[in-house]
């Protein structure tokens, strides 16, 4: 049982014993209310006390509902918190990563340049290490090369022309774009066909 259930059982404890005292109260009022009446032949009087059990009835409920309120209230504090916690921190991730990116960029034109022999190795095994990293912290690339152009996936930054079958689609990459947990962090800057 979470803490949550325990504090609400409690609460809802605290408030039976409390109602449960306060009609305690009401009937031993009402009762010596009921004898005074009777010795005295008041009749008002056991109106008047009636009446005080009534509004106490109501203040009684008054008070139920108000501590129902600030209960709903505080979870809902409690509930925006963690969400703000939460988005503080993807803010601070998509920036750090952000800044990563043009490093990406440049693993990719080094692996480009290098001719096929250990040092190439070498760069692929650091390029995959942090990419490993990226894609664990929710980093994922955007699949670009013979999609359909999405607007809002791809910056087009080249249009060619190309056979019927390529008009609409990308023909060519000129730097990667990403996603970060199902967010657009960088577009892909396409080449698109016409």
């Amino acid at each position: 049982m979470s803490d949550k259930e325990i504090k609400k059982r409690k609460n809802a404890k605290q408030a039976e014993e409390k109602t449960a005292m306060i009609q305690d109260e009401i009937m031993e009022e009402d009762g010596g209310a009921q004898d005074a009446a009777e010795e005295i032949g008041d009749a008002e009087l056991l109106g008047q006390m009636q009446c005080l059990a009534e509004q106490l009835a109501e203040e009684k409920e008054q008070l139920l509902q108000q501590h129902l309120r600030l209960q709903a209230d505080f979870d809902n504090f409690r509930k925006r918190s963690r969400q703000e916690r939460s988005d503080l921190m993807n803010t601070a991730n998509a920036a750090l990563i952000l800044s990563l990116l043009p490093v990406l960029d440049n693993f990719e034109r080094a692996l480009q340049a290098l001719p096929e022999d250990s040092s190439r190795e070498g760069v692929q095994l650091i390029q995959r290490q942090l990419m490993v990293t990226l894609t664990a912290a929710g980093l994922a690339p955007i699949e670009a090369l013979g999609v359909d152009f999405d607007p809002q996936l791809h910056e087009a930054v080249l249009q060619s022309a190309g056979s019927p079958e390529q008009k609409g689609k990308v023909l060519g990459e000129a730097q990667k774009g990403y996603m970060l947990n199902g967010k657009l962090l960088r577009p892909s800057r396409v080449q698109v066909g016409s």
